[in-house]
């Protein structure tokens, strides 16, 4: 079950993107395979295969995606089972739960993971942070609260 879902997205929940440009996996829809697209993609929904997308991925809280990631960007407030990579930012606030690797220029973490972490750039674990992996990056920042179990490798630029 394949279908592009597209329109009637609140532009502020996305930030400023036209309209024709996202797609959208809706609340109690739940889509199988592979999810392409050239533009950006909001799932409030369940996704259970692949998503390969170039611009920014958002996932609602409530959500579940069972897939790999690859997107410019992801924004993930719900629960994903899978690696999320991404040649941009990997934002992932307080609600948020990744079970997977996380591969980005930079990160942020407010959630959970349960994997590695790699960064271009900087890492940083905010306050109700939870993670449990290791992390390589150029740049570190734990606040106060955060945890943190595994090794810190700093490195000018992270290897492959």
């Amino acid at each position: 079950m394949l279908s592009p879902l597209g329109g009637g997205v609140d532009s502020g929940a996305m930030g400023e993107r036209d309209e024709q440009d996202v797609s959208v996996v809706g609340r109690g829809a739940h889509v199988e395979g592979s999810l392409v697209s050239t533009g950006s993609l909001w799932i409030a929904g369940r996704v259970t295969g692949e998503i390969s997308v170039e611009g920014q991925v958002t996932v609602a809280p409530g959500s579940e995606v069972e897939a790999d990631i690859k997107a410019g960007s992801i924004n993930l407030a719900g629960r994903v089972n899978g690696n999320l990579t991404a040649p941009g930012s990997v934002e992932l606030p307080a609600q948020s739960q990744v079970k997977g690797d996380v591969r980005a220029k930079s990160v942020t973490v407010q959630g959970a993971v349960e994997g590695n972490v790699v960064a271009e750039q900087k890492v940083e674990l905010g306050p109700g942070a939870r993670l449990q992996g290791d992390i390589t990056c150029t740049a570190l920042v734990v606040a106060e609260g955060a945890m943190f179990r595994g090794r810190s490798i700093m490195a000018q630029r992270p290897s492959s």
